[in-house]
């Protein structure tokens, strides 16, 4: 008896595709966690020059391009992420943390919305994924919350 299991060959033919987008998740959290480890080692906030903050925020200005935002909810976060990102009112690890939430959501929410339409409701296929998207988009939407000042969403504090 065979034990492999069948795929769609449609999650087959986007297999290099999320394992990109998974590749970028967890350079994301490289770079941030660096800065993190610099923050903590030196006392002080990071330079704007920053090697690993420049590639965050080039990185989320990338990946908000390239996802499909138009037919989302996600405007509004957008627009708060975007606000606080040109303001000089947050240190810049803090907003190092912002860019690596935002990307980090927005590339499990271009996963999940690759996956064909008939296989996105269904739990062996994206499961894990939509676990992992709601808890990335909470770390966004709280990190934008405590950086703004303004509640953007409730909390669900169960």
């Amino acid at each position: 008896m065979d034990d492999s299991k069948f795929v769609d060959p449609r999650l087959v033919a986007r297999e290099a595709l999320f394992q990109n987008l998974h590749v970028s998740i967890f350079e994301t959290m490289g770079y941030v966690s660096a800065i993190q480890a610099c923050v903590e080692k030196t006392g002080h906030d990071i330079d704007a020059s920053n090697p690993e903050f420049v590639q965050l925020l080039r990185d989320y200005e990338v990946t908000k391009n390239l996802s499909n935002i138009e037919q989302s909810d996600l405007k509004q976060l957008f627009e708060k992420t975007d606000g606080i990102l040109r303001s000089n009112s947050s240190a810049l690890a803090n907003r190092a943390q912002l860019c690596a939430a935002a990307t980090s959501a927005l590339n499990h929410w271009r996963i999940l919305y690759e996956v064909p339409d008939d296989l996105r409701d269904t739990d062996t296929v994206t499961k894990t994924l939509k676990i992992k998207l709601q808890q990335t988009m909470y770390t966004w939407e709280c990190i934008v919350d405590d950086l703004s000042g303004v509640k953007l969403y409730p909390r669900n504090t169960n």
